[in-house]
């Protein structure tokens, strides 16, 4: 039987290319090569990975605020680039990011920092607490909000739409709003708000409110022992700050402050740093 050579080629070459799909097709099933690693290659695109290490979760807390905190230098030449900031940063594109850590059982406490997008000390402080604790097991349940604005921080900005945010959580719909009302109705026990600002005691500072519960005198008297920083009150409680509107729910709250202009980013981060680490050593998370 005569076979014409146009034919006998074509057919080779259909032979191969099946040969080839049969093979990638193997790989793929078999997990050596899959869709979500191809695409995360090629688009650095975290959105799939949840958790990475069963120690912590990790969401979008409040998409209408996404921005690129890279552009703030401060953040860019004074955090590390690692697996989970990487995660954080490309995720603050989306929104704001909370993560959750611990088991559930016992205190339920909620930190959360970069209210006002130009004190990136703040966010530098809890990023570096966020790398201590992911990898910890706990009692209790830990919310971390590390760029509470981040189109704010990108801008290296005070202001929110014109407005302080921190006069405005009292309104409803505003990021401070947002960040109180989901400490209430998640039966948050402690808030601590992380800030810094101009003239701040070398030593950090932590305002508390005027009318205070005793969890949150005890609270501070632990980590003033800790850090000798110092403690007082605002001239008045403002109802639009975070703390004060959170306390008026009954939600043990108080505000960090560490220096922003006068020192060093880091040397002030790292203040703010044991002062966060003090406050969550005595609420029972784990340090060691």
């Amino acid at each position: 039987m005569l076979v014409n050579g146009n034919n006998r080629q074509f057919n080779y070459n259909k032979v191969i290319l099946l040969l080839i799909l049969v093979s990638v097709s193997s790989i793929i099933l078999s997990g050596g090569v899959s869709a979500a690693s191809i695409s995360n290659n090629q688009t650095n695109d975290f959105s799939q990975f949840n958790n990475c290490n069963n120690q912590y979760d990790i969401s979008i807390f409040d998409p209408s605020i996404g921005g690129n905190v890279l552009n703030n230098t401060a953040i860019t030449q004074n955090i590390p680039r690692t697996y989970l900031s990487n995660k954080i940063f490309h995720m603050t594109n989306q929104g704001s990011v909370i993560l959750r850590f611990g088991n559930g059982n016992g205190p339920k406490v909620l930190i959360c920092a970069g209210v006002h997008g130009n004190e990136p000390q703040a966010n530098i402080a809890l990023m570096q607490y966020v790398e201590f604790i992911k990898d910890k097991k706990f009692n209790g349940t830990l919310y971390i909000i590390p760029f509470a604005i981040p189109e704010d921080t990108a801008l290296n900005t005070r202001y929110y739409n014109g407005s302080d945010p921190n006069r405005i959580a009292n309104i409803n719909g505003t990021p401070g709003w947002k960040i109180v009302q989901f400490a209430k109705d998640n039966g948050i026990n402690y808030l601590i708000d992380v800030h810094s600002g101009g003239g701040v005691d070398a030593n950090g500072f932590i305002y508390i409110n005027s009318i205070s519960s005793e969890n949150e005198k005890n609270l501070v008297s632990y980590i003033v022992s800790k850090t000798k920083c110092s403690t007082g009150v605002e001239d008045t409680d403002d109802p639009g700050m975070i703390r004060y509107s959170a306390h008026q729910y009954g939600i043990n709250s108080i505000t960090l402050e560490t220096e922003r202009d006068n020192v060093p980013v880091m040397d002030a981060a790292n203040v703010e740093y044991k002062m966060i680490q003090a406050g969550t050593q005595y609420l029972g998370f784990a340090i060691n």
